[in-house]
């Protein structure tokens, strides 16, 4: 059936089986809640599975905490490169280590200053020599011999 209850003998539906995790774990919205108190108070095979989960609950919380040991990290990184024919965890490029934004942005001002010095130096290539063209000095033109005119 699809309207959540128990499927065949002793089954129980995804969603069931997902509402009563979320009601041992208290996160189960208020009207499904409802719904399965309801259904737990006329099913007692429904009733049975709970108090299974809640046991199973309390036994795994009752577990001791491990700590990992101190060699895993690099144990897990040596097998990783050797099955991958170091793939990963090789040796790294500057681009790979490096963001291309902040690779972008050093290019560009590295540019800009090398313009500047270029443009700033006496002997640069970006500079524009400017041919200083002054007005000829007062008098010139009376100094230029005109060509005779015959009347």
């Amino acid at each position: 059936m699809t309207d959540g209850t128990q499927t065949g003998a002793g089954e129980l539906d995804d969603r069931t089986l997902a509402m009563m995790s979320d009601y041992l774990d208290g996160t189960l919205a208020p009207a499904e809640r409802e719904e399965l108190e309801a259904r737990l108070a006329v099913d007692p095979a429904l009733r049975a599975e709970l108090d299974e989960m809640k046991a199973t609950v309390g036994a795994l919380k009752g577990l001791g905490k491990e700590t990992a040991p101190t060699k895993l990290g690099p144990t897990v990184e040596e097998t990783i490169h050797r099955r991958s024919a170091g793939r990963f965890f090789g040796r790294r490029t500057l681009g790979d280590r490096v963001p291309f934004g902040v690779l972008l942005i050093a290019a560009l001002v590295a540019l800009v200053a090398l313009g500047f010095l270029l443009w700033s130096s006496t002997t640069g290539s970006l500079k524009v020599e400017r041919k200083d063209t002054a007005p000829p000095p007062p008098g010139a033109r009376e100094a230029i011999p005109r060509p005779l005119t015959t009347p």
